[in-house]
């Protein structure tokens, strides 16, 4: 079919994109850090739109007036919302913006429309996207997004599937993001076909609708429902969210888990050297307290988003009876209520799967830092023990020598102290002794005698007083070192 038979008229494209704006860590009054930057990105399509007034947005946006309004669940930021005309034009007609921001519980959210009042070939919607502006890499909203193609087919119901395919294939033109037919289904009387692109981070995710009106009551109904609507979409922005959290969270305890169990190896092929294991066994207590600490952190937190699963499921399914309780007789919503019914428990069930798997390594892992806590005091205490044996054997060694130094001090001072006493004595002892020896000798006073003898009688007059002094200096140390070891007892 050629392009100039797929028309469609009254084209538009919405944004609806979700920024988580508080976290449960922090007051009810105060805002993450990076809870502007939705309406920063938006303010960047000034350039790509050609509106240098939408750079301001941040500056217009209002923050929440009081207590009563942030715990409210839904706050319009703005009394009116903001429109502006874009020299752009589609098919002649100039394009209109308009920018709706609001606050939904915890979540910033906008609401940015592209249209123009005429009839359009569907290649002619890659205006609505220049630049690709309008893709989930240039907003970076923190849950994801949702754009919606809208208009009223000129064809007939049979080229619906072909129209809403060429939708997409322009809107897309000159990007890799392009999304392929998920689902499809009847909403308000009008066709409308769901597409996605299967990621999972919310900046890459990149679901579409095209909702063709062939119905007068069509756009009556999307006014009276697009509160419920834009809920509904924040509610699945946030549990997709909630589950590419939880595989983060599940990436990073599988890594703590392989590396938990290295330890546990390590632990089993532990030296028998006690001290070369008390070192190892410390070097584990300094390593893995961070690790299981970590690792039951991650645990506590795929728990936090199974439960944020389930409330928002909850909220999804009560936005979606609302939207139900204007629904057609000829209807067919099965693509949003399978989100509902099979992708949502199909995220709870494989939560909960690993968090079976991973929560008996916890148990191990602390049962093992509890034994490892075990063996480094028992290990401590034979050391402290040991070493407090050496310091007391090299106390009584130090006291030893001290005393054996005392011994030898006193000895020599009574050996000399007697040695003394002796020289002042008569000598008559000693010629007496030697004569007894050698009677042959004659000898005479010492000045009287030749030098050789004189020599020679004061080497033995000065040996005999020694070896007198240190015969008593010896028996003396004897005495005092029996008196000393008394003593020490």
């Amino acid at each position: 079919m050629t392009d100039t038979a797929l028309r469609i008229t009254n084209p538009s494209v919405t944004l609806y994109a979700f920024h988580l704006c508080q976290d449960l860590s922090q007051e009810p009054e105060q805002l993450r850090q990076d809870a502007d930057q939705l309406w920063q990105h938006c303010a960047k399509l000034s350039e790509p739109l050609a509106i240098p007034d939408l750079e301001s947005l941040p500056q217009k946006i209002l923050s929440p007036p009081s207590q009563t309004a942030i715990a409210s669940r839904y706050v319009e930021l703005l009394p009116a919302p903001l429109t502006y005309t874009a020299p752009l034009q589609v098919a002649g007609s100039p394009l209109t913006v308009q920018v709706y921001p609001v606050k939904i519980h915890d979540t910033y959210a906008i609401d940015l429309t592209l249209s123009c009042q005429n009839t359009v070939t569907a290649s002619e919607f890659s205006h609505f996207n220049p630049q690709g502006c309008l893709l989930a890499r240039k907003i970076q909203a923190s849950l994801g997004q949702t754009l919606v193609l809208y208009g009223e087919p000129v064809g007939t119901p049979q080229e619906d599937r072909t129209l809403a395919d060429a939708c997409v294939d322009a809107f897309f033109q000159g990007t890799d993001q392009k999304p392929e037919l998920s689902a499809s289904g009847h909403l308000f009387g009008s066709p409308i076909f769901a597409y996605d692109n299967g990621k999972e981070k919310p900046t890459e995710q990149c679901h579409v609708l095209v909702w063709l009106n062939r119905n007068p009551e069509t756009l009556n109904l999307v006014e009276k429902t697009s509160l419920s609507f834009f809920n509904l979409l924040c509610c699945r922005s946030k549990i997709l969210f909630a589950y590419d959290q939880a595989r983060w969270c599940y990436r990073q305890t599988r890594q703590l888990y392989g590396e938990l169990e290295e330890e546990v190896k390590g632990f089993k092929e532990l030296p028998t050297d006690p001290e070369t294991r008390l070192e190892q066994l410390k070097q584990k207590l300094t390593q893995m307290p961070p690790k299981t600490f970590d690792y039951a952190g991650y645990l506590r937190d795929m728990e936090d988003h199974k439960t944020a699963i389930a409330t928002n499921a909850h909220n999804y399914d009560t936005w979606l009876k609302k939207i139900g309780e204007f629904s057609l007789k000829y209807d067919n919503i099965e693509f949003l209520e399978d989100f509902l019914n099979q992708r949502t428990n199909l995220f709870q069930n494989q939560i909960q799967t690993n968090l079976n798997y991973f929560k008996p390594g916890q148990q191990l892992f602390d049962q093992m830092l509890g034994s490892i806590r075990g063996i480094v005091e028992i290990d401590q205490a034979e050391r402290d023990r040991a070493l407090e044996k050496a310091l007391r054997d090299k106390e009584k060694a130090d006291q030893a020598r001290e005393k054996n130094l005392e011994r030898w001090i006193a000895s020599v001072g009574i050996g000399l102290g007697v040695s003394g006493i002796s020289s002042q004595t008569d000598a008559k002892p000693l010629e007496a002794i030697l004569i007894k020896l050698n009677p042959n000798v004659f000898i005479e006073e010492c000045p009287r005698a030749e030098l050789q003898s004189c020599l020679s009688y004061t080497f033995w007059f000065v040996l005999f007083h020694v070896l007198v002094g240190v015969g008593f200096g010896a028996i003396t140390a004897l005495i005092l070192g029996r008196i000393m070891d008394r003593g020490g007892k």
